[in-house]
């Protein structure tokens, strides 16, 4: 069994020196420590390509490339510890921009499988459609609340399901005296209408209009079950939060570390293993590297390309499962934003970025070209078309430039002069590095563009981003489960994540197409339009790249060959650690 040094507080630099080993300056020879002839191989370059509806075959195989196998027996007992850049700042998970304590103490409805991304389900456990408008589900009997009052182990039921379907959807934003706006996966269950609770274990759902994603939507990885009661708990505490996942929160000190305990009344058989998990804050990269390296902690996630070379130098041992996963980066422009309103300006910075030198920057290899949809998705454009497109193609990289100086002068912005903007970014390295990386291709290649970078609180971010009160972003999004709803999402003009405000009417009667469209074939040629035109004449974003998907985990804790893939959006770890163990 693991044996880790227990936190008491927040982590710095200076807390991981007394554990042991040393930071800062000190990485560069620390990476000598039991040297090998080089780094392992940590990039899983040929990641398959996999989506919601319709799937990618990929084998559910025992053993998969990036996805290391530790064989032994589990161990019942023991901490598994989670270092976070910082503890959750929204606590209600239908509102949240990103993860909360329901990421951990929640369950979704239905799942992807993590490989194939083949529906299957969860706290839903049988489905069921008589018609295209019209959806039965069956909700699996013996899942039990955390025994906490009011709860007090009561079962999930359908009229719990009935009530968070309804919330995600933004039908109780009025009654709670919230914005609309702040429910961002609305779009997920689009068109959903009358929910009836049949009986305790059955829901029927009939929609107001076709949804021909629905299912997927629902398995959308924010879309969190909770207990109807919270609302009136209240989401000020999360000490009193009850969900009905394998871990119960029994500490929390904000800003430092959050405690989960287990629960004996998991649904299901022989979970969770650990009898703790703990996500502790350590803000600084060097800090957190060094504590997985004591093994004071026993997951990174997200090193860059030189962590990877450290820590592999410095412990041979540890595991590196990677993959290309479903989250992306991007630079997104808000609308309101005078020079964003004219295509030229978008276009011309698009076709002005160098893509290889962002994604390389950060990762060294591994990430995915993008244009407008997320390569996992099969309907979405692929290496073979991607590579050879205005802006992403290296052969015309010069070419490309040159027609960008030609735009930005039509529009008013020759040599990039009076074209000045913000952007903001999360305090997250890889956010903060692309948006770097960018500014300084810009002001190279445009002497006189002014872009400055702002990196205000998460908290500041979230709710400049829901406002739409910023002039770009640079940031990170984990795609919805499905094509069309990821769209729909992004820039439908009503669409729940279209923080820059882009609206044509072209695209809202494309995307409205889409959705309502069930034949397979059919609604991947209205994909194809879409993306066509989003690059030719929209171009809303700049999606810099696919993000590689890479953790580094102690070599005695099995499990995450099964909890990690392509498709469980980098939260493998939090919302299934009952599935994670000891040998």
């Amino acid at each position: 069994m693991a044996h880790y040094v227990p936190f008491t507080g927040r982590m710095t630099r200076r807390s991981v020196l007394r554990g042991g080993f040393a930071v800062g300056a000190g990485l560069a020879s620390a990476a000598l420590i039991g040297c090998s002839s080089g780094p392992k191989k940590s990039v899983n370059d040929g990641a398959a390509n996999t989506s919601a509806a319709p799937t990618k075959a990929v084998e559910n195989t025992k053993e998969r490339e990036g996805m290391p196998v530790v064989k032994g027996t589990p161990k019942k007992g023991g901490t598994f510890t989670m270092p976070v850049t910082e503890t959750y700042v929204q606590h209600d998970a239908h509102t949240a921009v990103s993860n909360s304590e329901w990421s951990v103490i929640g369950e979704r409805a239905l799942e992807l499988d993590e490989f194939s991304g083949k529906l299957r389900g969860n706290l839903v456990e049988a489905w069921e459609q008589p018609d295209k408008n019209t959806y039965i589900f069956k909700v699996r009997k013996g899942v039990k609340m955390h025994n906490r009052a009011p709860w007090n182990g009561r079962e999930f039921d359908a009229a719990d399901l009935a009530w968070n379907l309804n919330r995600i959807a933004g039908n109780t934003a009025d009654a709670e005296k919230l914005p609309k706006a702040n429910f961002q996966r609305s779009t997920t269950l689009e068109g959903m209408g009358k929910l009836e609770v049949v009986d305790k274990n059955t829901l029927k759902v009939s929609m107001s209009k076709t949804n021909s994603a629905l299912l997927n939507g629902i398995t959308e990885i924010r879309n969190i079950m909770m207990p109807k009661e919270i609302v009136e708990v209240g989401f000020k505490d999360p000490m009193k939060f009850g969900g009905m996942s394998p871990f119960m929160l029994t500490e929390y000190q904000e800003g430092t570390r959050e405690v989960y305990s287990r629960t004996d009344n998991y649904y299901r058989p022989n979970e969770p293993y650990f009898d703790k998990f703990v996500q502790v804050a350590i803000p600084d990269r060097a800090a957190m590297l060094a504590a997985f390296v004591s093994k004071q902690v026993s997951v990174m996630s997200s090193p860059t390309a030189q962590e990877i070379k450290t820590i592999q130098a410095a412990r041979q041992d540890a595991l590196l499962y990677s993959y290309v996963g479903v989250n992306y980066q991007f630079i997104m422009f808000n609308f309101k934003h005078k020079p964003f309103a004219d295509f030229r300006v978008r276009k011309a910075l698009h076709l002005a970025t160098d893509f290889e030198e962002v994604g390389n920057g950060y990762h060294g290899s591994g990430w995915g070209y993008m244009a407008a949809l997320h390569q996992s998705f099969p309907e979405a454009w692929q290496d073979d078309k991607l590579k050879k497109l205005p802006g992403l193609s290296k052969e015309t990289k010069a070419k490309d430039r040159e027609e960008a100086a030609k735009m930005l002068a039509a529009a008013g912005f020759a040599n990039g002069d009076k074209l000045e903007f913000e952007i903001m970014h999360k305090v997250k390295a890889d956010n903060r590095e692309n948006a770097l990386r960018f500014q300084a291709q810009m002001a190279k290649l445009f002497p006189g563009i002014k872009i400055v970078i702002k990196a205000p609180e998460t908290a500041v971010f979230d709710k400049a981003q829901a406002g739409k009160d910023f002039q770009s972003i640079s940031n990170d999004s984990t795609m919805a489960p499905d094509a069309v709803l990821e769209a729909y999402a992004r820039w439908h003009s009503t669409g729940s994540r279209n923080y820059g405000g882009f609206a044509e009417k072209d695209a809202d009667a494309l995307l409205d197409k889409m959705l309502g469209e069930t034949d397979l074939k059919a609604r991947e040629s209205l994909l194809n339009d879409f993306q066509q035109k989003w690059f030719d004449a929209w171009m809303p974003h700049i999606n810099f790249y696919a993000t590689p998907t890479r953790h580094f985990i102690q070599p005695d804790i099995g499990g995450f060959d099964k909890v990690l893939g392509p498709w469980d959006s980098l939260r493998g770890i939090t919302q299934k650690p009952g599935r994670i163990y000891n040998v």
